[in-house]
């Protein structure tokens, strides 16, 4: 089991994850709160960068900056301190030779395939891990590894799933032409994209082995074996018959070589996919990602109470702390994890704020794997 000596009830936060993934509780949910607070001031690197790619893709800064924040924050209840390599979501599109390019919080590609003909080179194309971006991403891997010294844990960088991989090289409006005209082509361009997933996937899993470090990426979750993030921002724009036909076989291969996995459903018009998500029997949870200015966690109970009578756990991403003690006292502990993005003034009042959850938790029953 990985140790953190920054934060020395790590063992907790681990026994907690692996109970949330089967909707069980040691002793009480997870949950993520966050304090203005510090330990101490950051001694961050300088950032001497002519550009934002520079910045993005220098290694020792990326490197340095989290380390440093990790000895500088608090990490109440679950929160703890996890970086993974990162140049943008659209990384495995560029195993497909597609460029990035860079903002301030993000990183973006140019469709490269402007017409249903423009598939046909990308049906054959070698896997490209030479590519800089993925380079990049191996290095501060095996920088971060070698310099941790137990301050973080490093792990797995962003890598959109097989038909937002599509969506990058071609369009969504353009992606979802082609389900139409030549479903052939698009089928075999999804597996190319499951190819590339279990391919990223285990390399970078690979980059950690023997370090004792376990499995998490841009939701902090934990689990010490294979782990990560079924999605599908595309399904936003799909019926669910199609998607059920087409999208859906392929986003269940993605899971195979995964032991835990929660899905990323992003926005109501996904929401019309929900059932078919709580019938896979193996996968394990949802986000639910509601988005800005549809309220907070609490105005979507329903849709909570939907994924814990079937059987799956949940990240509750609220943005107040009252929105978190509305969804527990509504849905009850099991299977729940809180998220909350309010920040505390001081660790005190976080951890006051924690006791409270939990004696909220023993006073209320949970619906978790509880049918209708």
């Amino acid at each position: 089991m990985y140790e953190l000596r920054t934060k020395p009830d790590f063992a907790n936060t681990i026994a907690r994850f692996e109970a949330w993934w089967h909707g069980d509780i040691i002793d009480r949910l997870p949950v993520n709160v966050y304090t203005t607070e510090l330990k101490q001031a950051p001694s961050l690197p300088q950032a001497r960068h002519a550009t934002l790619r520079e910045r993005w893709m220098d290694v020792e800064y990326q490197v340095e900056r989290a380390l440093a924040l990790s000895e500088a924050y608090h990490f109440p209840g679950d929160f703890y301190p996890l970086w993974h390599p990162n140049v943008g979501p659209d990384l495995t599109t560029t195993l497909f030779n597609a460029e990035l390019e860079f903002g301030e919080d993000t990183s973006w590609v140019h469709s490269t395939v402007h017409s249903p003909e423009g598939w046909q080179p990308y049906l054959n194309m070698p896997l490209n891990f030479d590519n800089p971006y993925w380079q990049t991403i191996e290095a501060m891997t095996k920088l971060a590894v070698e310099r941790s010294d137990h301050r973080l844990m490093v792990g797995q960088p962003d890598l959109h799933n097989c038909y937002d991989i599509l969506v990058g090289l071609r369009s969504p409006a353009g992606l979802a032409t082609d389900l139409y005209d030549i479903p052939d082509v698009v089928e075999q361009m999804a597996a190319r994209g499951v190819e590339a997933m279990h391919r990223s996937l285990r390399r970078s899993i690979a980059l950690l082995e023997g370090t004792g470090m376990g499995c998490a990426t841009w939701i902090p979750y934990y689990h010490q074996g294979p782990a990560y993030i079924p999605s599908c921002d595309f399904l936003a724009l799909v019926s669910k018959p199609m998607a059920d036909e087409m999208i859906f076989p392929y986003i269940r291969q993605e899971m195979q070589p995964l032991e835990r996995s929660i899905f990323h459903l992003d926005g109501p018009t996904s929401l019309q996919h929900l059932p078919t998500l709580l019938e896979i029997p193996e996968l394990n949870g949802i986000q639910w990602v509601y988005g800005a200015g549809r309220g907070d966690a609490d105005d979507w109970i329903p849709v909570y109470e939907r994924c814990l009578r079937a059987g799956k756990c949940l990240q509750v991403v609220c943005e107040s702390q009252r929105a978190a003690l509305n969804v527990l006292k509504a849905v009850g502990p099991r299977g729940v994890w809180l998220c909350v993005y309010e920040p505390f003034a001081t660790l005190d009042e976080a951890n006051a704020f924690i006791k409270e959850l939990e004696r909220i938790s023993l006073q209320t029953p949970s619906l978790y794997g509880r049918r209708a």
